[in-house]
């Protein structure tokens, strides 16, 4: 699921876990710009955004920070925290609109851009992770504003 603030990471989190317990793993992506859930996850304390303020993302969805309350779910819980560039946020966001036909916001791209990443294929090789889902979540997209971002980074 996407961090963001952590409050649906940390409900599927508790979900996933409730069901199927340590056989699955449970990766939350985000934006490589607003990385605090990584770095939080990584540090093992609660970060804030670097130099006090989020940078504009194009997953704007995703610029909060995690909290006291879903920290301690995350830091439990999740199995890794994974981090993309805007540009295939964008690239993967339109994926799904001209692939599936589903309107998902950038915020929702952040996640199928990880699944898609070098990254995750590296430590998650299909061969022994044949079952992935990912959270594609909201629909709080601004199309024109979207394509026109999409436009400008060449996607």
């Amino acid at each position: 699921p996407p961090g963001g603030g952590g409050g649906l990471a940390s409900g599927n989190s508790v979900a996933l876990r409730e069901k199927w317990g340590s056989k699955v793993k449970i990766v939350l992506a985000e934006p490589e710009i607003v990385d605090d859930a990584k770095r939080s996850f990584e540090s093992g304390e609660l970060q804030g955004h670097e130099g006090g303020a989020a940078k504009p993302s194009v997953a704007d969805g995703l610029k909060t920070t995690l909290g006291p309350n879903t920290f301690p779910i995350i830091k439990d819980l999740v199995n890794d925290v994974l981090t993309v560039p805007e540009k295939e946020i964008l690239r993967c966001t339109r994926l799904v609109w001209e692939r599936m036909k589903v309107l998902i916001e950038p915020s929702a791209g952040v996640g199928v851009a990880v699944l898609l990443s070098e990254e995750f294929k590296e430590k998650y090789p299909p061969a022994e992770f044949p079952s992935v889902g990912v959270v594609l979540c909201g629909g709080n997209v601004d199309v024109g504003k979207t394509v026109l971002k999409m436009e400008e980074m060449g996607v």
